[in-house]
């Protein structure tokens, strides 16, 4: 039988999830990554956005979301570590379409800055 994680990181879909981190939640940012955080349950749940104002092109928002989602798992145990259970929305606020490295280095700072913040 294989060995089940407690702490895993679950995926942020439901439209009134996503409503009450922007209504309720913390805001912390840091180089081009901003993070928003509520705290609700024991369980982790994290989504990731892209202004379509800055990106109009679904396939670059695209790319971008599956760089972070990639950054933040390879990441995932750093941050089941240091932060807080809850909810967490990563928002890429850059303008140019980043590299994997730059986004793993923006989404160590930004959750360093929440982890001393809060």
């Amino acid at each position: 039988m294989p060995k089940m994680k407690i702490n895993k990181l679950l995926s942020l879909k439901s439209k009134n999830s996503f409503n009450s981190i922007f209504n309720k939640g913390s805001y912390h940012k840091k180089n081009n990554i901003g993070l928003r955080f509520y705290k609700e349950n024991d369980k982790y749940y994290v989504g990731y956005t892209i202004s379509k104002k800055l990106f109009n092109k679904a396939v670059d928002r695209n790319l971008i979301k599956r760089r972070m989602r990639s950054e933040v798992h390879k990441l995932s145990d750093i941050i089941l570590k240091n932060c807080f259970s809850g909810s967490y929305l990563f928002i890429y606020l850059g303008r140019n379409i980043p590299s994997s490295k730059s986004i793993s280095t923006d989404i160590l700072a930004v959750t360093e800055k929440f982890t001393r913040d809060t």
